[in-house]
């Protein structure tokens, strides 16, 4: 990963002979490898690389020399994010131009979207997208752990491995659920591991729920890391199995705090902070990992190992402390200029040796991401009819119940349960006043449209119906509403638009949120994103939902990565039983 280094200039440079192209002078320096903030420091920096760390850097610099007085502020490492999410609502250039600004040098992402929709072709189009942007982008290949059979041409093979890690931006397999590991016969996930072990990239894990002997069985195939603790000994655990311990701070939970009881306690050498991703809304609102070391920091965590956790740490776990990490020769010019060492909102952003951000702004154009044809026709089914939405009173039980996928309380997990539904000539139909609606999931990969209709509790919507295309973990469109015509209209209208969010009441298009990048990425600019997000909240709100994240709920009905009742194009998943079922 040191291909580009040209290491004469660094040696001329470092020495005197050749002008630096950037040096920041009078600074102080928080140095991650000792522990020390060093007063009267001066970073010297050629190309996209850092040649010179010391008390004086006068002898780097020409005439054609940019000079920068830190003026006794803080030259701090630029932050990783080692965990994130960036096929996510919006575009990358988009994300960027909010993140960079907040300190993010370097950012470790999932493709588990692409890949869902176009398998390895996915990762490809993502490097590509990324190729032209001003800070580090790192690829981990999804393992594609999903519930959804369509998926399963797309999963990508041991063999389409070793292509993708000859680009040394994909360095690992992603985050692979633990059941879909250790609790099956096939060895797919572990043929996966073995031959990422084989080129020696990183592995990362997913162990939510998994304990002692589980939790000892998916740390002995390889598994390196984990963002799910969610408890003090969470964390202990597993520290203790040898695996990174990542604290998320982001979008699906906010859980620095369970590390504090570890203060002064434990060696915090191995932990690291990460977002999980974000939304548009906390992204204007709070910026990017700024506002998780800031948290760190105002909750008592020393800012020295507060910063460690988002550069020293993650890059030494990821295998790229020899890049990134920290301020030192022969590593990339990422860094930042601090006001103070309490204070975490950068007045500079310098990444790979050159200004990107100052005060808040960008002060680099980012290009836009290339969007294929491909990429943009990614929702490939036939227009649905109400009829097709219809369910004989037959598949009920002989008492008229059916099968329910069950919301609980908090928006995420969901539990089967059983309900009597309204039957209307002789069809199973919505009774909303008991908080009865019909669910329904059609596949968008193969072209057929198969599709599975349920019924779900817990959404609370009393009127219309919404769909979208942002399902985790599969390729299709989730559906909820109180009648077929909404339903089928909803379904339509992403089809129509070739991914999204719409919401239909009495045959009306309420709103729409187009995600017309594999039916995940938008390009609308994010604070309109962020605006209709809001809207959709408060739309779902009024229809009478009462849960706090709508969109978010709906997204994860799909996910193999949440108990214990999904939905796929056959029917609910059932977690403990292990299989698929109808509605009786």
């Amino acid at each position: 990963m040191q291909s580009g280094k040209d290491m004469r200039r660094l040696v001329d440079t470092a020495l005197g002979r050749r002008p630096a192209d950037l040096v920041i002078q009078n600074g102080l320096l928080m140095d991650v490898y000792t522990g020390r903030m060093l007063p009267g420091r001066s970073v010297a920096m050629t190309g996209e690389w850092i040649a010179y760390v010391g008390p004086d850097a006068g002898h780097t610099v020409g005439p054609e020399t940019r000079v920068i007085d830190a003026g006794e502020r803080v030259i701090c490492p630029g932050f990783i994010d080692a965990h994130t999410h960036l096929i996510n609502y919006f575009n990358i250039p988009e994300f960027l131009s909010y993140a960079i600004p907040s300190g993010v040098t370097t950012l470790v992402t999932e493709l588990e979207c692409y890949g869902f929709i176009l398998g390895a072709e996915g990762v490809k189009i993502f490097l590509d997208q990324t190729d032209p942007c001003p800070i580090k982008i790192y690829a981990l290949v999804p393992p594609m752990i999903s519930l959804s059979p369509a998926v399963k041409p797309l999963m990508i093979t041991p063999e389409q491995l070793a292509p993708l890690f000859e680009d040394p931006r994909v360095i690992g397999l992603g985050e692979s659920f633990w059941q879909g590991a250790i609790l099956t016969s096939d060895d797919r996930v572990l043929n996966l591991i073995r031959e990422t072990q084989g080129h020696g990239r990183s592995i990362q894990g997913h162990a939510a729920g998994a304990f002692d002997a589980k939790l000892a069985a998916y740390a002995a195939i390889g598994v390196e890391s984990c963002h799910e603790a969610i408890s003090t000994q969470d964390v202990l655990n597993r520290l203790e199995m040898g695996l990174y311990a990542m604290i998320r701070e982001g979008d699906i939970r906010r859980d620095l705090e369970i590390i504090l009881p570890l203060k002064g306690k434990i060696d915090f050498r191995r932990l690291i902070l990460v977002t999980d991703g974000t939304n548009p809304g906390l992204l204007i609102q709070k910026g990017y990992m700024q506002d998780v070391v800031q948290k760190a920091v105002d909750l008592g965590i020393d800012p020295m190992d507060a910063v460690r956790m988002v550069s020293l740490n993650p890059a030494e776990h990821l295998g790229l402390d020899t890049l990134t990490g920290g301020i030192a020769p022969g590593r990339h010019g990422d860094l930042l200029i601090l006001p103070d060492p309490r204070t975490m909102r950068p007045q500079l952003v310098i990444s790979k040796g050159r200004v990107v951000a100052q005060e808040g702004e960008m002060t680099v154009r980012i290009p836009p991401a290339e969007e294929p044809d491909r990429l943009l026709n990614t929702v490939r089914a036939a227009p649905i009819s109400p009829v097709d939405l219809s369910v004989s009173k037959s598949l009920a039980d002989g008492e008229g119940m059916v099968r329910t996928l069950d919301i609980q309380p908090g928006g995420l997990v969901a539990r089967e349960g059983r309900a009597l539904p309204r039957v209307v000539s002789g069809r199973l139909a919505a009774d909303p006043e008991s908080d009865l609606l019909k669910i329904f999931f059609m596949e968008r990969i193969s072209g057929r449209g198969e599709a599975f209709v349920g019924f779900v509790r817990g959404w609370g919507q009393k009127r219309g119906a919404v769909a979208t295309t942002l399902c985790w973990d599969a390729g299709g469109i989730i559906a909820i509403g109180e009648n077929d015509e909404d339903l089928a209209a909803s379904v339509n209208r992403l089809i129509e638009i070739q991914g999204g969010t719409a919401v239909f009441v009495d045959g009306a298009l309420k709103m729409d949120i187009p995600l017309g990048a594999g039916g995940y990425v938008s390009e609308l600019k994010m604070p309109e994103l962020a605006e209709r997000l809001n809207r959709f909240q408060e739309m779902m709100t009024s229809l009478g939902s009462t849960l706090d994240f709508a969109h978010l709920t709906l997204s994860v009905l799909t996910t193999p990565a949440i108990p214990f009742i999904r939905m796929t194009e056959k029917g609910y998943h059932r977690f403990r039983e292990d299989d698929v079922v109808a509605l009786k």
